[in-house]
């Protein structure tokens, strides 16, 4: 009896070890390394008006959801007021960070940009509010950017805009997405940027009186 106990125990272990090395086995697969995307090449020359003045363009804001690299998307057709994440697919920076170097980029193709606060040169400064891929049905989607500009001189606030884009997605995955919201973004920019141009900015900053040694100070984005 004793030696048929001990067989019966080793056949009971079988199973068990078999599913051990299974799981062994699954937990040191492969994963698949997550896509990673930016904004592609800038347009090679910006279209629209040219900035009247030179402009200071402040770091691009935004709110905390958008500091890491996610690429969100919200099922409007579903649950409207829910963002998901893509699991397998990431932007190489922040969306804020894109979205910055972009504007930039195109600024630069319409005038004379400024990276630090002088009295004379009216700022420019962005705050995202929305940037995510849109399902407005399980086949269709669109990028989305929302955002406030603020045109500002020493003395106050110049105007201000809320502007939105959308773009159709090419397909409903996160590479459609993304080629999305580039799109959106860059027609956001150009209707931020013919809007600036069109400001009276140019008369603002002859206005402001400058004061001696304030370029002198600390550089800064």
């Amino acid at each position: 009896m004793p030696m048929l106990s001990a067989v019966f125990r080793r056949a009971c272990a079988l199973p068990a070890l078999m599913a051990l090395s299974l799981l062994a086995a699954c937990s040191s697969a492969p994963v698949a390394p997550a896509a990673l995307y930016d904004f592609g090449l800038a347009p090679a020359a910006s279209a629209g008006a040219r900035l009247p003045t030179a402009l200071r363009v402040a770091d691009v804001a935004g709110p905390g959801w958008m500091d890491g690299n996610a690429i969100y998307y919200r099922l409007a057709y579903a649950q409207g007021q829910r963002t998901d994440a893509y699991a397998n697919s990431r932007w190489v920076e922040s969306p804020v960070s894109l979205f910055d170097a972009r504007l930039r980029n195109a600024a630069a193709g319409r005038g004379q940009v400024i990276g630090y606060p002088t009295p004379d040169v009216p700022s420019l400064r962005v705050e995202l509010v929305d940037f995510s891929q849109v399902f407005d049905r399980p086949d269709a989607s669109r990028g989305v950017v929302r955002l406030r500009a603020t045109v500002s001189l020493a003395r106050g606030v110049i105007d201000q805009r809320v502007v939105q884009a959308d773009a159709p997605a090419p397909s409903p995955d996160a590479a459609g997405g993304v080629a999305a919201l580039t799109q959106a973004s860059d027609k956001a920019i150009g209707e931020v940027l013919d809007w600036v141009a069109g400001l009276p900015l140019a008369a603002s900053a002859s206005s402001t009186p400058a004061t001696p040694g304030a370029a002198l100070g600390t550089r800064r984005r």
